[in-house]
Protein backbone atom coordinates (compact mmCIF):
# COMPACT_ATOMS: atom_id res chain seq x y z
CA UNK A 1 0.00 0.00 0.00
CA UNK A 2 2.53 2.44 0.93
CA UNK A 3 4.49 1.87 -2.61
CA UNK A 4 1.06 2.97 -4.15
CA UNK A 5 1.66 6.27 -2.23
CA UNK A 6 4.71 7.11 -3.07
CA UNK A 7 3.69 6.11 -6.81
CA UNK A 8 0.90 8.72 -6.94
CA UNK A 9 3.10 11.33 -5.46
CA UNK A 10 5.89 11.02 -8.04
CA UNK A 11 2.90 11.17 -11.11
CA UNK A 12 1.23 14.48 -9.50
CA UNK A 13 4.57 16.18 -9.38
CA UNK A 14 5.54 15.17 -12.61
CA UNK A 15 1.92 16.45 -13.92
CA UNK A 16 2.43 19.28 -11.86
CA UNK A 17 5.82 19.76 -13.74
CA UNK A 18 4.33 19.81 -17.17
CA UNK A 19 1.24 21.81 -16.39
CA UNK A 20 3.40 24.50 -14.90
CA UNK A 21 6.28 24.84 -17.75
CA UNK A 22 3.02 24.57 -20.10
CA UNK A 23 1.71 27.51 -18.55
CA UNK A 24 4.99 29.62 -18.35
CA UNK A 25 5.70 29.24 -22.04
CA UNK A 26 2.03 30.64 -22.80
CA UNK A 27 2.49 33.05 -20.65
CA UNK A 28 6.08 34.00 -21.11
CA UNK A 29 6.96 34.44 -17.96
CA UNK A 30 9.13 31.87 -15.48
CA UNK A 31 7.47 31.93 -11.85
CA UNK A 32 10.66 31.86 -8.74
CA UNK A 33 13.01 32.76 -11.51
CA UNK A 34 15.79 32.91 -9.02
CA UNK A 35 15.28 29.99 -6.72
CA UNK A 36 15.06 27.99 -9.91
CA UNK A 37 18.61 28.98 -11.33
CA UNK A 38 20.31 28.82 -8.21
CA UNK A 39 18.51 25.50 -8.50
CA UNK A 40 19.55 24.90 -11.33
CA UNK A 41 23.40 25.48 -10.58
CA UNK A 42 23.54 23.40 -7.23
CA UNK A 43 22.26 20.65 -9.51
CA UNK A 44 25.06 21.65 -12.00
CA UNK A 45 27.27 21.10 -8.98
CA UNK A 46 26.67 18.15 -8.01
CA UNK A 47 26.57 16.47 -11.26
CA UNK A 48 30.18 17.62 -11.85
CA UNK A 49 31.66 16.69 -8.62
CA UNK A 50 29.94 13.05 -8.64
CA UNK A 51 31.38 12.59 -12.75
CA UNK A 52 34.62 14.21 -11.81
CA UNK A 53 35.84 12.91 -8.07
CA UNK A 54 36.48 9.47 -6.84
CA UNK A 55 34.31 9.32 -4.04
CA UNK A 56 36.34 6.38 -2.31
CA UNK A 57 39.71 8.04 -2.69
CA UNK A 58 38.20 11.22 -0.82
CA UNK A 59 36.91 9.15 2.08
CA UNK A 60 39.90 6.93 2.25
CA UNK A 61 41.86 10.04 2.46
CA UNK A 62 39.06 11.98 5.27
CA UNK A 63 39.02 8.78 7.43
CA UNK A 64 42.39 9.30 7.78
CA UNK A 65 43.13 12.66 8.22
CA UNK A 66 40.14 12.02 10.82
CA UNK A 67 41.69 9.53 12.68
CA UNK A 68 45.23 11.12 12.38
CA UNK A 69 43.87 14.04 14.10
CA UNK A 70 42.30 11.93 16.57
CA UNK A 71 44.94 10.04 17.75
CA UNK A 72 46.89 13.71 18.11
CA UNK A 73 44.17 15.47 19.85
CA UNK A 74 44.27 12.16 22.56
CA UNK A 75 48.10 11.99 22.89
CA UNK A 76 47.92 16.01 23.75
CA UNK A 77 44.88 15.33 26.06
CA UNK A 78 46.95 12.46 27.87
CA UNK A 79 50.30 14.45 27.94
CA UNK A 80 48.71 16.87 29.40
CA UNK A 81 46.27 14.68 32.10
CA UNK A 82 49.93 12.98 32.98
CA UNK A 83 51.56 16.79 33.59
CA UNK A 84 48.83 17.59 35.63
CA UNK A 85 49.17 14.06 37.59
CA UNK A 86 53.09 15.37 37.88
CA UNK A 87 52.33 18.88 39.26
CA UNK A 88 50.20 17.36 42.06
CA UNK A 89 52.74 14.72 43.03
CA UNK A 90 55.55 17.23 43.02
CA UNK A 91 53.74 19.59 45.40
CA UNK A 92 52.87 16.75 47.57
CA UNK A 93 56.77 15.33 47.80
CA UNK A 94 57.79 18.71 48.34
CA UNK A 95 55.06 19.19 51.32
CA UNK A 96 56.35 15.58 52.49
CA UNK A 97 59.77 16.46 52.47
CA UNK A 98 59.17 19.83 54.31
CA UNK A 99 57.29 18.20 57.12
CA UNK A 100 59.67 15.42 57.47
CA UNK A 101 62.69 17.42 57.84
CA UNK A 102 60.74 19.94 60.52
CA UNK A 103 59.39 16.24 62.25
CA UNK A 104 63.07 15.61 62.47
CA UNK A 105 64.77 18.96 64.07
CA UNK A 106 66.39 18.01 67.60
CA UNK A 107 64.25 17.39 70.25
CA UNK A 108 64.53 16.84 74.10
CA UNK A 109 65.83 13.14 73.72
CA UNK A 110 68.26 14.77 71.58
CA UNK A 111 69.66 16.73 74.02
CA UNK A 112 70.08 14.03 76.35
CA UNK A 113 71.91 11.40 74.42
CA UNK A 114 74.60 14.64 73.80
CA UNK A 115 74.48 15.61 77.53
CA UNK A 116 75.46 11.81 78.13
CA UNK A 117 77.87 11.46 75.29
CA UNK A 118 79.86 14.94 76.64
CA UNK A 119 79.69 12.98 80.14
CA UNK A 120 81.32 10.32 78.98
CA UNK A 121 83.98 11.92 76.97
CA UNK A 122 84.66 13.79 80.00
CA UNK A 123 85.64 10.76 81.99
CA UNK A 124 87.42 9.18 79.57
CA UNK A 125 89.65 12.13 79.79
CA UNK A 126 89.66 11.75 83.75
CA UNK A 127 91.03 8.62 83.42
CA UNK A 128 93.20 8.46 80.70
CA UNK A 129 96.96 10.68 80.70
CA UNK A 130 96.94 12.91 77.61
CA UNK A 131 99.28 10.82 75.28
CA UNK A 132 101.94 13.87 73.49
CA UNK A 133 103.42 13.60 70.24
CA UNK A 134 106.82 11.60 70.12
CA UNK A 135 108.15 14.84 68.46
CA UNK A 136 107.52 16.84 70.87
CA UNK A 137 109.44 15.15 73.73
CA UNK A 138 112.51 14.52 71.26
CA UNK A 139 112.71 18.18 70.94
CA UNK A 140 112.51 18.74 74.48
Amino acid sequence: MSYLIFIVAAFALLGGFFVLTNYEVRRGVRYFATERDRLDHVVERVVFVSQHVDIGAFLRNEIRRFFGRLSHDIAHLSLQTIRAAERVLTRLVRYLRSRHVSDTAPGGNVREFVKTLSEFKDGLKATHPEVTDVQDTLQR
